[in-house]
């Protein structure tokens, strides 16, 4: 149980900085100075590019006045359907991923499902695919994870990790090294 409370808190701290990190948008027309949960945002001028934070991006984003520079969208999915191809196609290559990203899908999957009263039918597609992906990759990446693991080799992989794959990556490296230890 404690560990499985260490996790959450960790999980939860990856959550709590992709928030906290900025992003590249582009503002899709003039806005004025705004508050945002306290802090003064803008004024920005239409089809300017502004690094801002991921929780005032999601603000904006709302009320569709910025979109993610396609560079930075690495949640979108587009990407996530070639991060996928990517795993399945080299099933014993670990692909690099941007170190937020299950941080920045999990944010996406509550905003389309907490938005799915307004949403047309278009995005529906997007919600089932990205449910459905989402699993299937999760799975590929914890098999590749295991054996960086298990092989010793967290070091020289760890940089092609998100933050939470290194987490578990240098978990299960210490637990497999002690059980090691203590069998042989």
């Amino acid at each position: 149980m404690i560990e499985e409370t260490a996790a959450e808190e960790v999980i939860e701290r990856f959550r709590m900085k992709f928030l906290n990190s900025t992003r590249g948008c582009i503002v899709r027309t003039d806005v004025p100075e705004l508050l945002i949960a306290g802090h003064k945002v803008g004024p920005f001028q239409s089809e300017s590019r502004i690094d801002l934070p991921n929780w005032v991006i999601e603000s904006l984003t709302k009320h569709d006045l910025v979109d993610i520079v396609p560079e930075d969208n690495y949640e979108s999915l587009k990407n996530l359907q070639s991060l996928y191809n990517n795993e399945e196609d080299q099933p014993h290559k670990l692909q690099s991923f941007h170190p937020l990203l299950y941080s920045a899908l999990s944010r996406k999957m509550l905003q389309l499902q907490s938005d799915k009263t307004s949403l047309d039918p278009r995005r529906y597609d997007e919600i089932e695919n990205m449910q459905r992906m989402i699993p299937f990759l999760v799975e590929t990446r914890l098999s590749k994870i295991m054996r960086v693991a298990k092989s010793g080799a967290y070091q020289d992989k760890r940089k092609q990790m998100t933050n939470e794959e290194q987490w578990l990556c240098e978990k299960l490296s210490n637990i497999l090294s002690i059980w090691r230890k203590t069998v042989e």
